[in-house]
């Protein structure tokens, strides 16, 4: 999930999502395959599909939330490769786009 689609004083546990990055349109990145490396090498991920907030983050975050974040809720993924991410900074990379998986 990207940081700036979220309040300031909004903890990222509260949102039930596992990353979240700055600077990053993670929603833009569905159908890619994109990479972070927290410095022991990168860890590869197939972004699948838009995750949509569900009404638990009106409670967590403020009434509202769920609504303002349509669309911009983060996103599903699989990891791809084995490795660790550590909280931190992290290098983002786009491995492949959605139009180079073929036929």
């Amino acid at each position: 999930m990207a940081a700036e689609n979220l309040p300031a004083d909004a903890d990222l546990r509260h949102t039930r999502r596992n990353i979240l990055l700055r600077g990053v349109d993670t929603d833009s990145f569905v159908g890619s395959a994109i990479a972070l490396d927290c410095g022991t090498g990168p860890v590869v991920f197939a972004v699948n599909r838009p995750a949509r907030p569900c009404a638990w983050m009106d409670v967590t975050i403020g009434p509202g939330a769920q609504r303002a974040l349509r669309g911009r809720g983060g996103v599903r993924r699989t990891p791809l490769s084995d490795g660790v991410i550590t909280l931190g900074p992290a290098t983002f990379r786009v491995v492949s786009g959605p139009d180079d998986a073929g036929p």
